[in-house]
């Protein structure tokens, strides 16, 4: 179990994401083509970029990027990259298994990029957010990140809008 403090008050979480590396492969691409093929809110050609093979998750790696994720009983329920910018801790593609939605997995994930964003000393940690995603916009609250900018596209009618968070806050 973890522990986070969130607002003066300390919580125990049941999960807590870890950093993968190339040998899970395989069950990171496995949760994103379970989450991505189905996220219907999203229009069918970002949902199939999202929906990464194992090459292409070995590829991101051995670019830069940084994969994270939540094991339950063994088996990988949750994942998301992130990457180091000029401007901060740049988090992304978050996916969590349906069967365990809702129970904190993608919690322990935001947690883990808050702490890992000040780990390598960056001034902000950043996301992209589509626009009427309730369970995302919530997280954006609870952890304190506010709107940057104005909504944009980022995809052909898919309309984001990127929140920020100074990393220096306590999550």
């Amino acid at each position: 179990m973890a522990f986070c403090d969130i607002d003066g008050a300390r919580f125990r979480r049941k999960y807590r994401a870890v950093p993968l590396g190339e040998s899970e492969a395989g069950a990171i691409s496995a949760v994103y083509k379970a989450v991505w093929l189905t996220a219907y809110d999203y229009p069918h050609e970002w949902r199939e970029k999202r929906a990464m093979t194992v090459d292409t998750v070995r590829s991101e790696m051995n670019a830069g990027y940084f994969f994270f994720g939540v094991y339950a009983a063994g088996t990988l329920v949750g994942v998301y990259k992130a990457s180091l910018t000029e401007r901060g801790c740049y988090g992304e593609q978050q996916a969590v298994l349906p069967e365990y939605q809702n129970q904190g997995v993608a919690y322990a994930m935001y947690e883990q990029f808050l702490a890992f964003a000040k780990t390598n000393h960056c001034k902000v940690n950043y996301v992209n957010i589509l626009i009427g995603n309730e369970p995302c916009e919530r997280a954006m609250q609870r952890y304190h990140f506010y709107k940057t900018g104005e909504p944009w596209e980022q995809a052909k009618g898919m309309w984001v809008q990127t929140y920020e968070r100074k990393v220096e806050e306590d999550c």
